[in-house]
């Protein structure tokens, strides 16, 4: 079995002039990666491996998700494809992963999150919020197999607020 967990970076700052790629984390935000990673944690669903687009906004998010996690920074893997991606540029990375690992993150953005939940699961949903997570899991031994898995929770930060 192989999971997959998809987190939309946190909500981004628009009040500089800088470019999407650039655009940082709201800092009034930050907590909700935090409650979104304590809530994977506490159902003892920590990745083994972390994947981000390299967009400061994703990887400021992979970095808050790390600290509650206890996830070394610096071993956070980036890969451009997933900046301005499709739902079929996640699950093209996805294929590729090392087979060690039984739960990867792969933190990016939307529309593709959604479209990716919409086509290779068994649910169907409108949208994920920034923040927000989902887990699929594939009934496979390899990330190379992965064709359509289980929608097997959705997480919206808004809920986990305190």
């Amino acid at each position: 079995m192989k999971q997959l967990i998809l987190i939309r970076h946190v909500k981004s700052d628009w009040t500089g002039l800088v470019p999407d790629f650039d655009r940082p984390v709201r800092e009034d935000r930050t907590d909700d990666a935090l409650h979104i990673a304590k809530e994977i944690a506490k159902n003892d669903q920590v990745p083994q491996h972390i994947v981000s687009s390299p967009a400061l906004r994703t990887m400021q998010t992979a970095r808050l998700l790390c600290t509650v996690w206890k996830y070394p920074a610096k071993n956070i893997e980036t890969d451009s494809r997933l900046y301005e991606c499709a739902a079929s540029d996640i699950m093209k990375k996805a294929r590729t992963l090392n087979d060690e690992y039984q739960t990867i993150t792969i933190v990016c953005h939307n529309p593709a999150i959604t479209d990716f939940v919409n086509r290779y699961s068994d649910s169907s949903i409108d949208n994920v919020p920034t923040t927000g997570a989902v887990m699929i899991s594939f009934d496979t031994e390899n990330w190379k197999g992965i064709e359509k898995g289980k929608l097997n929770w959705f997480l919206r930060p808004k809920g986990l607020r305190d």
